[in-house]
């Protein structure tokens, strides 16, 4: 499976590139290098034009849809292609933005596995075939269970730098490679948000994918216990 393939990747330390003092690891170029079976599509049976078989419902703040017309769902589609196997082209701009600050201008996509909560272990991202200076150079993923409080798990902010150099590179991060912090919260809400490109009025993506597991029932269970604990003493 592609997922172990990663798995023995990032186990050996081999591939791993250096982006903006972020450990990633290139995966390759073209739709054989994605991962393959992600949240979204456990089964990879996903349609490449339409929301069938997807494990998810998806949001975005342009080009809401699937296949013609580059829309924003086809970063779910499991296919690096022109046209139908991209988002494309609404852009925030190339202006640098203090992403600590408000009011960002911002283009979006998102997956919502509703009553489904997952802790986020790995994402990759895939560049589109279009020119370079479409490519974000200022980003984040965003976790929620409400879609009105979002939290950052993962921030790229290196105007003028994209984390590719090359169409249809697929690249990873993860928690495990030091990518960022090992998450304790679930989310039903996983989001990718730009804030800049490199030097272009528009914005483009060819794939996100999502990999993350339930939280553990026992500490659930623990937790319970702990809580049942506490109020034993408080009766006593």
């Amino acid at each position: 499976m592609k997922l172990q393939r990663f798995a023995i990747l990032l186990m050996s330390g081999l591939a791993f590139t250096t982006l903006s003092s972020h450990a990633s690891l290139v995966l390759g170029t073209g739709t054989g290098a994605l991962i393959g079976g992600d949240l979204t599509d456990p089964e990879n049976d996903g349609a490449a034009d339409a929301n069938v078989n997807y494990n998810a419902s998806f949001n975005s703040s342009h080009e809401p849809f699937f296949g013609g017309g580059e829309g924003a769902f086809n970063v779910f589609d499991n296919i690096l292609s022109p046209r139908n196997g991209k988002w494309c082209c609404n852009g925030p701009g190339t202006a640098a933005q203090d992403l600590s600050g408000g009011n960002l201008r911002s283009v979006w996509v998102e997956a919502n596995f509703d009553d489904k909560r997952y802790v986020l272990n790995t994402f990759t991202l895939a560049s589109a075939n279009d020119v370079p200076g479409r490519d974000a150079d200022q980003w984040r993923i965003l976790g929620s269970n409400d879609g009105i409080n979002y939290n950052t798990i993962f921030e790229y902010d290196n105007n003028g730098t994209a984390i590719w150099n090359a169409r249809y590179q697929v690249v990873a991060f993860s928690s495990d490679m030091g990518d960022f912090a090992e998450q304790n919260m679930a989310y039903s809400i996983f989001r990718y948000e730009a804030y800049s490109v490199v030097n272009n009025s528009m914005h483009q993506l060819g794939e996100f994918e999502i990999f993350g597991q339930i939280p553990e029932p026992t500490s659930i269970a623990l937790l319970g216990l702990g809580l049942l604990g506490l109020r034993a003493r408080r009766k006593a």
